[in-house]
């Protein structure tokens, strides 16, 4: 069997993926690459899932809260993704309405542009990054909703609250 474009798109993107020091299962026929957890990792971290579509060249990443949106809570969950989308900067928070299922998504878009090997670990990483900061950051605010303890609203003032050294890079 003789390797598609598509196939060698879908290992590039696992290898940049792999060169953020983290494992990868690739599956060819759904174009998926399920990325291990970073170091220190915990059960209760964002686990992500890459979507690779080679007809445009782009990966998606969506790190999975762990935990599904019971049916009741969708509409405060909803305005609180809504929210978070306002003040995220690359990434987006969506709610699934039919699986209940919140993710962080962050799509890199190569189109027609080749990249270096080297550059395109550091741009999937980096993207790998903020997609996952992103999930941890409204990880609480999220379950503080589905419990009821916050509003949408309370809960994106919250986050926006965060300390300001969690949400920078750190200094080179």
């Amino acid at each position: 069997m003789s390797l598609t474009e598509d196939d060698l798109f879908v290992a590039e993107i696992a290898a940049a993926l792999a060169a953020s020091g983290r494992s990868v299962d690739v599956d060819q026929d759904a174009r998926t690459i399920d990325v291990g957890p970073a170091a220190g990792a915990g059960q209760d971290d964002a686990r992500v899932l890459a979507l690779v579509r080679p007809h445009v060249r782009g990966v998606t990443l969506y790190a999975v809260h762990p935990r599904a949106v019971p049916a009741a809570a969708l509409e405060a969950v909803g305005e609180l993704a809504n929210r978070a989308t306002a003040d995220l900067f690359a990434a987006a928070l969506e709610l699934d309405l039919t699986t209940g299922s919140v993710s962080a998504r962050h799509a890199v878009l190569l189109a027609g542009v080749e990249v270096p090997d080297d550059a395109l670990g550091e741009l999937i990483g980096a993207a790998l990054d903020e997609v996952e900061a992103a999930a941890a950051r409204y990880a609480g605010p999220v379950d503080a909703v589905v419990a009821g303890t916050s509003t949408a609203a309370e809960a994106a003032a919250d986050a926006r609250r965060a300390p300001v050294e969690e949400l920078s890079p750190p200094a080179s």
